[in-house]
C-alpha cells in the first residue's frame, strides 16, 4: 500500500482519538437487593423480596418515538443472595388478549414477540455482556455480546426463567446463577439495560439510552447495578459427559447397515473468576442442525454458519477484525476444523482456555483430529489475544497453525486495531474504525502472502456510511481461513440515508449506495465492480415493507466459467443490470408473506428469479414455513432451470420440549432431504435429543430412492460443583 494510502487510512481510522469524546449523558443507576429468602421460579413475584425491592425506574420509548413514555408501563427489580441473580419484570398491559407469544424453541426469533431483553456487563468493561430473553410463553433464549456487536445467540448457559400472564399483563421472573457467568470478583457494579417489545405497535422502550443510534447490543450505553457484594462461584467445575446410541444406513456403502454407540465428555473449570478451560473429549455434533442449502451463481464460493456447539461458545474472542462486510475474508474459520469438503473428520480433543487476564482478552483453542480416511489425523492451533484501551478499542493478534487435508503445513499470523467511540464529537453519534494485517506461510507459496486492509463506518440512523479498502496477495493462504478470492485489491463504499417521515404511515424510508471494486493484481485489470443502488425503500408503521433495488455489475472473466455442467461462459467483458422488487406483509401477525423478484441481463444472456415464502406462526406451539427460490438462466452458452424449496415444520409442546423439522430439495443436486430434530431440556445443562436424518436421490430411472438414514439419541447430563 502506498504511504498515502496508509496516512489516509490511519488518520481516518483514528478519529475518535484526534476528536475525543467525552460522556455527555448520565449513566443510569440501578441497585440490587440483598436478600436470605428463597425465591421460587415461577412468574408469580409473589415473594417479600419483590414487594421491598424498589423498581429501577421508568422506561422510554426506543421506537417509534425516542423518549416519549411508552404505551404500557414496566417494572423491573433486582435482587440478588450468595448464589444468583435474580431479576422481576412486571410487563402493564391494558389489551392482553393481544399479547403476541409464537416462539417456545431456545434461543427461537422473537423480532414479532411480546418480549424483554436484558444484557449483564459482568467485568464492567463496556464492550462485552451476556444476553438473555423472554417472551409472555417462557422461551429461554440466551447469547453473547462482544466488542459493542450484534448478539450471539450460540451460547446456552444454565438458567432458569418462568413468565405468567395474569390480570394486569405478564410477568417474568429470571434466575441466573453466578456459576454461569464469568466476572470480575472485585467489582460491585456491573453494566446493565433491559428493553420491553409491545408486539401489536411495533414499539421498543428501554430503561437507558433510549435513542435510535443506540442498538440494543451496545453494551458501552447500558446504565449501572449496584451494590452485588460477596457473589460465589462454588469450585467452578462443570462436567458435562454424554452417551449416545443410533444407527446409519448408507446404500453406497457394501456394509449399508451399521450400528453407531459412542460416549464423551466436556469439561469446563474456571481457572480463576474471569478465565475458563473448555476441554472435550471424542467431541461429537449429533444434535447439530443441518446447513441450509444455497443456490450459487457466482464464481465463487459460499460462506456457510457455523453450527457446532465446541466453536459456538465463546466465539467472540477468536474474531479478527469484526465489523459488517468483513466476515466474507477472515483468516480464522472455525468450520475448517473436522469438516473436509463438506465430510466430516473426527474429532478426538478439543480444549479451549477463553476470558480476562487483566485488561486483556485471551484465546487459545488446540484440535485434535483422528486418522480417517477423509484426512489423516491432524493437530490445529489457533490463539488470540487484544489488549483494549478506552471503552470500546483493542489492540489485538492471531496465530493459527495447521491444514484440514494434512497435505502441507500453513501458518498465519495476524495484528488488527479497533478505535470506537459511541459519542462521536460529544454528539451521541457511533463510530469504529479497523486497521488489519495478516501474513501466511505455506510451502510453495512464498511472496504476495500478506492480506491487509481498513475499514472505517459512521453506523446511525439517519446517515449510514462506511468506506473499505483491502488487498488480498495471491499466494494468501490460510487454511483455517475463508477467503473467497485472491490476487485482488477491493475498494468499496457505501451510504445510507434513512429518514423518518411523519405522513402515509411510514415509518422509514431508506435510500442507499453501494459500491465495491476488484482489481486483478495479476492480470492488472479491473476484475469485478458492482454498484448497489436502492432508489427506493419504505418500511410502514404497520409492518410492511417495500424495496426496489438497482444494481449495475460489470464482470471480467480472464478464464472460462463453469456456471453449470456443460455451459462455460468465455473470457470476456460484461456489463449487466439487475433490478429487484420485494414486498413482505407484517411479521407480528399470524399469517405472513414475502416475494422477491429479479429480472435482468446477466453475463451473455439474462436471467430471472421469483423467490416467495409463507410463515404461519399459529400460536405459541406450531410454526411453519415454505420459501420456494426459482431462477430461470438464458445464456447464449446454454439455458438451464435451478430451484431450491425450503420446507420447516416446528412444534413446541413447552419451553423445555421442541421437534423441529427441516426438508429441502434443489435441483442441482436431485437431493430431498429431511431433518427431524426433538429436544428435551430436563433441565437447564441436562438435554435429551432424538435426531433423524433422511435423503433420498433420484438414480438413473428418474426415481426417488431412500439414499442415507441417520437416527442419533444422545443424552448430555451437567455435573456443577
Amino acid at each position: 500500500m502506498s504511504r498515502g494510502g496508509w496516512a489516509s487510512l490511519l488518520s481516518l481510522a483514528l478519529l475518535p482519538v484526534l476528536c475525543p469524546a467525552g460522556q455527555n449523558e448520565q449513566v443510569r443507576q440501578a441497585v440490587a437487593l440483598r436478600t436470605s429468602e428463597h425465591i421460587r421460579i415461577d412468574g408469580l413475584l409473589d415473594e417479600r423480596v419483590w414487594r421491598e425491592a424498589p423498581p429501577i425506574g421508568e422506561f422510554s420509548q426506543q421506537e417509534p418515538q425516542p423518549g416519549a413514555p411508552p404505551t404500557e408501563a414496566t417494572e423491573v427489580r433486582i435482587a440478588y443472595n450468595n448464589a444468583a441473580i435474580f431479576i422481576a419484570v412486571r410487563c402493564h398491559d391494558s389489551h392482553r388478549e393481544q399479547l403476541r407469544a409464537t416462539q417456545m424453541q431456545r434461543d427461537g426469533s422473537l423480532l414479532f414477540d411480546d418480549y424483554v431483553q436484558f444484557f449483564l456487563d459482568t467485568h464492567h468493561d463496556r464492550r462485552n455482556a451476556y444476553y438473555f430473553a423472554t417472551n409472555p410463553a417462557g422461551v429461554m433464549v440466551d447469547g453473547t455480546i462482544s466488542e459493542n456487536n450484534t448478539t450471539n445467540l450460540n451460547w446456552d448457559g444454565i438458567w432458569h426463567v418462568r413468565s405468567r400472564i395474569d390480570a394486569e399483563g405478564w410477568t417474568a421472573e429470571f434466575e441466573i446463577p453466578f456459576k454461569t457467568l464469568s466476572f470480575n470478583p472485585g467489582i460491585s457494579s456491573w453494566g446493565f439495560n433491559i428493553d420491553r417489545r409491545l408486539a401489536r405497535a411495533r414499539e421498543e422502550s428501554r430503561w437507558t439510552s433510549p435513542n435510535l443510534d443506540s442498538e440494543f447490543f451496545l453494551v458501552a450505553r447500558g446504565g449501572d447495578i449496584n451494590g452485588l457484594e460477596g457473589l460465589s462461584q462454588g469450585i467452578g467445575l462443570d462436567i458435562k459427559p454424554y452417551v449416545l446410541g443410533g444407527f446409519s444406513r448408507d446404500i453406497t456403502r457394501p456394509d449399508p447397515n451399521q450400528l453407531a454407540r459412542d460416549a464423551g465428555v466436556d469439561i469446563f473449570y474456571r481457572i480463576t473468576s474471569n478465565l475458563v478451560s473448555s476441554t472435550s473429549i471424542n467431541t461429537d455434533f449429533a444434535e447439530t442442525e443441518v446447513d441450509t442449502r444455497q443456490i450459487n451463481l457466482t464464481r465463487f464460493p459460499l460462506l456457510f454458519p457455523e453450527h457446532r456447539t465446541f466453536f459456538l461458545e465463546d466465539s467472540g474472542i477468536f474474531e479478527f477484525a469484526a465489523s459488517p462486510g468483513t466476515r466474507d475474508f477472515t483468516p480464522f474459520f472455525s468450520r475448517r476444523i473436522g469438516l473436509v469438503e463438506g465430510q466430516e473428520v473426527p474429532i478426538l480433543l478439543g480444549q479451549k482456555v477463553t476470558g480476562k487476564v487483566g485488561r486483556f482478552d485471551l484465546g487459545i483453542m488446540d484440535v485434535k483430529t483422528r486418522d480417517s480416511a477423509i484426512a489423516p489425523a491432524e493437530n490445529f492451533f489457533i490463539g488470540r489475544v487484544k489488549t483494549n484501551f478506552w471503552s470500546q478499542s483493542y489492540f489485538g493478534a492471531m496465530v493459527t497453525d495447521g491444514d484440514p487435508s494434512g497435505k502441507t503445513t500453513n501458518r498465519q499470523v495476524g495484528v488488527d486495531l479497533k478505535v470506537a467511540t459511541a459519542n462521536l464529537f460529544n454528539k451521541g453519534k457511533n463510530f469504529r474504525s479497523l486497521l488489519y494485517v495478516s501474513k501466511t506461510s505455506t510451502p510453495g507459496k512464498r511472496g504476495h502472502d500478506t492480506f491487509w486492509g481498513g475499514h472505517i463506518v459512521y453506523p446511525n440512523d439517519l446517515v449510514y456510511v462506511w468506506y473499505r479498502r483491502r488487498l488480498v496477495g495471491e499466494n494468501y493462504y490460510p487454511a483455517l481461513g475463508f477467503v473467497p478470492r485472491t490476487g485482488v485489491l477491493e475498494s468499496a463504499m457505501g451510504s445510507n440515508f434513512r429518514p423518518r417521515p411523519h405522513f402515509w404511515n411510514m415509518r422509514q424510508v431508506s435510500f442507499r449506495f453501494y459500491y465495491t471494486g476488484y482489481f486483478n493484481l495479476i492480470q492488472k485489470q479491473i476484475e469485478s465492480r458492482r454498484f448497489y443502488t436502492t432508489p427506493f425503500e419504505v418500511e410502514f408503521n404497520s409492518g410492511e415493507h417495500f424495496t426496489y433495488h438497482w444494481t449495475p455489475t460489470f464482470e471480467r472473466l480472464f478464464e472460462p466459467f463453469k456456471i453449470r455442467k456443460g455451459i462455460a461462459i468465455p473470457p470476456g467483458d460484461y456489463w449487466f443490470q439487475r433490478h429487484e422488487f420485494s414486498f413482505e406483509t407484517a411479521q407480528n401477525r399470524p399469517l405472513s408473506f414475502k416475494i422477491k423478484t429479479e429480472t435482468g441481463t446477466f453475463y451473455s444472456g439474462n436471467s430471472h428469479e421469483v423467490s416467495p415464502q409463507f410463515v404461519w406462526r399459529k400460536d405459541r406451539h406450531v410454526t411453519t414455513s415454505f420459501e420456494l427460490q426459482q431462477y430461470w438462466v438464458n445464456l447464449l452458452e446454454g439455458d438451464f432451470r435451478v430451484r431450491l424449496a425450503l420446507y420447516r415444520l416446528d412444534y413446541s409442546f413447552s419451553p423445555s420440549l421442541s421437534l423441529s423439522n427441516f426438508i429441502q430439495y434443489d435441483t442441482d443436486s436431485r437431493n430431498l432431504g429431511l431433518q427431524s430434530r426433538l429436544r428435551w431440556m430436563i433441565r437447564p445443562g441436562n438435554e435429551l435429543f432424538f435426531v433423524v436424518n433422511h435423503a433420498w436421490q433420484y438414480n438413473n430411472f428418474d426415481r426417488l430412492e431412500a439414499l442415507l438414514t441417520n437416527a442419533r439419541a444422545k443424552l448430555n447430563y451437567t455435573f456443577r460443583f
